[in-house]
């Protein structure tokens, strides 16, 4: 049997794969199908509601068209004056030279205050001050900045064999009940 289904969609993909194909050894070759591999090999099915692209096709008349005057002179972009629009310099009317504000218009203009309590962000710089010169640490603040010392993993029950795979594990084979559990739901 096949070992793998190409799934339509993924088709693209096959011409751009990066990956280097490498050599199957005998032993894969020779090795038979298992109902839990050959689920595995099974594409994913697309979605219910899916719709591949639709083909559009454009008809000859369409591409030898001409446009119509109309579409032409849609197609020509606007005329826009260049600037400026007003000289840099001009004069203030009488008028607005006397005009006061109203009462409600300065209160609108007055700054937001800072809440009450508010205290602005210090300085960079600032002065240390004396009793802060003078402090000394307590014996608990000293055995607080102490650092923790820690054994080395030389000296933690470290076993350099922890990685390696025994010959007995290798040629460990899994019960019925663990196939069982190694299916996916």
């Amino acid at each position: 049997g096949t070992l793998c289904h190409v799934h339509q969609g993924q088709l693209y993909r096959l011409d751009s794969r990066c990956s280097p194909i490498w050599q199957l050894s005998l032993a894969a070759m020779d090795c038979g199908e298992r109902p839990h591999t050959t689920r595995l090999a099974q594409p994913k099915q697309t979605h219910l509601d899916y719709l591949p692209s639709r083909q559009t096709i454009v008809s000859d008349a369409s591409k030898n068209c001409t446009p119509s005057e109309h579409t032409n002179r849609l197609a020509v972009p606007k005329q826009r004056p260049e600037g400026p629009f007003r000289d840099p310099e001009w004069t203030v009317q009488q008028g607005a030279r006397q005009a006061t504000a109203s009462e409600r218009l300065s209160e609108l203009a007055k700054a937001k205050k800072v809440a009450d309590g508010y205290q602005p962000s210090r300085d960079v710089l600032w002065r240390v001050s004396i009793g802060a010169r003078n402090a000394v640490a307590s014996n608990r603040m000293g055995d607080l900045s102490k650092p923790i010392v820690r054994d080395t993993m030389d000296h933690v029950q470290f076993n350099p064999d922890a990685f390696n795979v025994s010959e007995a594990a290798k040629k460990a084979k899994a019960s019925a009940r663990i196939e069982e559990l190694a299916q996916p739901i």
